[in-house]
């Protein structure tokens, strides 16, 4: 339990996926938290967002996960960036040394960056695929990307890292 409230994890992508996985980090004990999100609430995302309600509408979801999670855990750090990952934020979104970076962005070139940059630094990461249109949980399994065979998006991902930064099958760096 130590270990795991000393941990620094960096979640980018706070809608549908990535506001339930901060959610839960925080509720097990993780207490240095970086969420990472440019977009707002809208009323259109409320039925997928973790904690997010009607009087959420029109903030930042990077700044609506903070002030609940600060009544959930006073003693959290949250370190709240409403920032787009790209290539130039790679600095301040991935510095200070975090143990751990949560992929949950949708975009396949924003993905593609973040994990090339995560790679690069020796982040360990965990990078969530397309989870649209699923309702079995038992079928969702964790792998590596090489050996995901059913998601699209993991799929073109792979594509594009071995393509722009030539991951390999299988290769660990």
């Amino acid at each position: 339990q130590r270990r795991v409230a000393a941990s620094f994890v960096v979640v980018i992508g706070l809608g549908g996926v990535g506001s339930h996985c901060a959610h839960m980090l925080l509720r097990s004990g993780v207490s240095h938290l970086r969420l990472v999100d440019f977009d707002q609430v809208s009323l259109s995302s409320l039925n997928r967002h973790a904690v997010a309600t009607r009087g959420d509408v029109g903030i930042s979801k990077a700044e609506c996960l903070a002030a609940h999670f600060r009544q959930i855990y006073p003693e959290a750090t949250l370190d709240v960036r409403v920032a787009m990952y790209d290539e130039a934020a790679e600095e301040e979104l991935l510095g200070g040394a975090p143990d751990f970076v949560v992929d949950c962005i949708d975009n396949i070139d924003t993905k593609v960056h973040l994990l090339a940059a995560c790679v690069r630094r020796g982040i360990r990461v965990l990078a969530c695929g397309g989870a649209g249109a699923k309702c079995d949980p038992t079928r969702v399994r964790i792998v590596d990307i090489a050996e995901s065979v059913v998601d699209p998006l993991a799929r073109a991902v792979r594509h594009r890292l071995k393509r722009d930064h030539g991951a390999h099958r299988g290769e660990r760096r």
